[in-house]
């Protein structure tokens, strides 16, 4: 591939992207498929993530399409071995930017399985990825994990119990990993991307 940034340091790195198929996460796909990195694109959707590869792919870049739905555990490690087999290296770094704003109205107007369904996503869709890509991080003491958060240190906004609850519990589940897995050299952190217009923001209009 040739890279604008031939001295990067993501150059032929492995990176994969949940929700990369839209939004910031196909944003950060791009972006790092710019930099040199070999991207393992993850979604539901085939038209987006066929998009997102199209587009890498015109611009010099190497990237994987794999259809998973990121609160299958099974299909998140199956994604990360594809990964492996594909590029013939294990997952360098992951990011989770899988996520739903979930319902928009009153808690107690809301269906419980729209409502839980968004923890789902936001919450076990990042779990079971870090879950999925830990075990050949901590083998190799190496790896680097960025999880998309967003408010979760803001003041309540009305009606984004689902997403603030599952943002909110995203956090301390990120901090409580990385005190376990600093010793074998692997970071994760969470990454407030700020304020973007994204899918999210049209459902929030």
């Amino acid at each position: 591939m040739t890279s604008t940034h031939p001295t990067s340091e993501f150059k032929n790195k492995n990176v994969l992207v949940t929700g990369a198929g839209r939004g910031i996460g196909k944003r950060l796909a791009l972006g790092f498929a710019r930099l040199g990195a070999r991207i393992g694109l993850i979604s539901r959707s085939k038209a987006e993530i066929d998009l997102a590869h199209i587009e890498i792919e015109q611009a010099g870049g190497n990237a994987l399409r794999i259809r998973a739905d990121v609160t299958d555990h099974e299909q998140l490690t199956l994604a990360v071995d594809r990964s492996r087999a594909h590029f013939g290296s294990a997952v360098d770094i992951l990011i989770c930017a899988a996520g739903v704003t979930g319902p928009l109205t009153p808690f107690v107007q809301t269906a419980a399985k729209a409502w839980t369904d968004a923890l789902q996503i936001n919450l076990l869709g990042a779990v079971y990825s870090c879950r999925a890509v830990l075990p050949q991080m901590i083998e190799r003491r190496s790896g680097k994990i960025v999880v998309l958060t967003c408010d979760a240190d803001d003041i309540p906004k009305l009606n984004f119990s689902a997403y603030s609850t599952s943002k909110t519990a995203l956090v301390r589940f990120v901090e409580t990993v990385s005190a376990e897995v600093t010793d074998h050299n692997v970071q994760i952190n969470c990454f407030d991307p700020g304020p973007a217009y994204t899918g999210l923001t049209d459902d929030i209009i």
